[in-house]
């Protein structure tokens, strides 16, 4: 677990869910900037969602920032992962952010992984 998780209110709820559901959940995963490969527009800038878990029996929280490599192995290697973004209260904002979350990860990472979330 990161020293610093939970800190908000969504991380709260997120650490929650994360409690009943187990895996490996790395949180602030970036999607979106040319810093890994250059497939979005010039200036794209990153935006993070607040965790991606790979579902298996252990249980490990990871800061992506310090586990990239661990990351990129499992997403590699790994079937089904969930995409995962905290609100407090779901709206139409939210929905969209993981509709083009969905497909900006698929595309970044170049999988056809079963994507849940």
């Amino acid at each position: 677990m990161t020293g610093k998780f939970p800190r908000t209110n969504e991380d709260i709820l997120l650490n929650k869910y994360f409690e009943e559901s187990g895996g490996h959940l790395f949180l602030e995963v970036p999607v979106g900037s040319n810093s890994r490969n250059n497939i979005w527009s010039k200036g794209s800038k990153a935006r993070r969602f607040d965790g991606v878990v790979f579902p298996n029996n252990e249980s490990v929280i990871y800061n992506y920032k310090n586990h990239e490599d661990t990351f990129n192995s499992l997403i590699t290697s790994n079937y089904e992962l969930e995409v995962i973004e905290v609100k407090n209260k779901l709206n139409r904002l939210v929905i969209g952010q993981i509709i083009a979350g969905y497909d900006m990860l698929k595309r970044e990472y170049a999988i056809n992984s079963y994507i849940v979330g």
